[in-house]
């Protein structure tokens, strides 16, 4: 008897068979048993445009899609703009400037012609007046007589006085002392009569002193020798002056400004 034939027979295997004969597990379409199914629900325009990526190149066209109709109507519209800026300052400017006045009557126009270039400019202030007295005397009335009544000054303030003719009129001028003003005590007037009207230029140098000073007596021939010419006397016509004056139309001080 052989050794092989002692042995037990070998007991079958109790492992279960490998994996590889094993049948494969079916694949789920569906959530594990027991669970909820959850769906997705579509995103909205604003969410795409809020998560997708935004090429550069893209935005860049954009904005320069976007940016040229702003550059044309800046080009067309500034312009505008500057030249209605103008315009205003412009108007703003000439509104605030002084009005243009023309002359009433012809003592007031020898005033203007002072103050047209080159104006009259002494060195001390010169007050200057106009006015016309209307119908108070006759046409045969010398123009002297006349000054005494309309004015109320006797001879003694007269410092000196002459008459001569211009044009088509007879002038008076002299020369007054006015002791009561204070700081014009001489006055230059000149006057003439037009018909039955006296017109009357007055013209208040200023001063302290009681006696006519050389540059009063000088600068008062210079005012005569430039308004008493033959062209501001025509009858029926008026100079042709303007001046640029206040709006309440008061008439410019020649020379430099009073400190009083």
């Amino acid at each position: 008897m052989s050794l092989s034939s002692r042995l037990p027979p070998p007991r079958p295997s109790s492992a279960p068979p490998a994996a590889a004969s094993r049948p494969p597990a079916p694949v789920q379409d569906g959530p594990p048993p027991g669970t909820r199914e959850r769906r997705r629900q579509p995103r909205g325009r604003l969410s795409r445009l809020m998560t997708a990526p935004v090429p550069a190149a893209a935005v860049e066209a954009r904005v320069r899609a976007l940016g040229r109709p702003a550059l044309r109507i800046g080009l067309v519209a500034l312009p505008a703009l500057c030249l209605a800026g103008l315009a205003w300052i412009a108007a703003d400017a000439w509104s605030r400037r002084a009005p243009l006045l023309r002359p009433r009557h012809r003592a007031e126009a020898l005033c203007f012609a002072l103050a047209t270039p080159p104006p009259f400019t002494p060195p001390m202030p010169v007050e200057p007046g106009a006015a016309i007295v209307r119908g108070r005397f006759g046409a045969a009335t010398p123009a002297a007589i006349a000054l005494r009544e309309a004015m109320h000054f006797d001879d003694p303030m007269v410092t000196s006085e002459r008459t001569e003719r211009v044009g088509d009129f007879d002038v008076t001028t002299l020369w007054l002392r006015v002791p009561g003003d204070p700081s014009a005590r001489h006055w230059l007037v000149a006057g003439w009569m037009e018909g039955t009207d006296l017109a009357v230029c007055t013209f208040r140098f200023h001063g302290i002193t009681d006696d006519l000073t050389p540059d009063e007596q000088r600068w008062g021939d210079a005012l005569l020798a430039r308004v008493l010419v033959r062209e501001n006397f025509q009858a029926g016509a008026l100079p042709a002056v303007r001046l640029r004056g206040s709006r309440d139309g008061t008439l410019p001080v020649f020379g430099p400004r009073s400190s009083g």
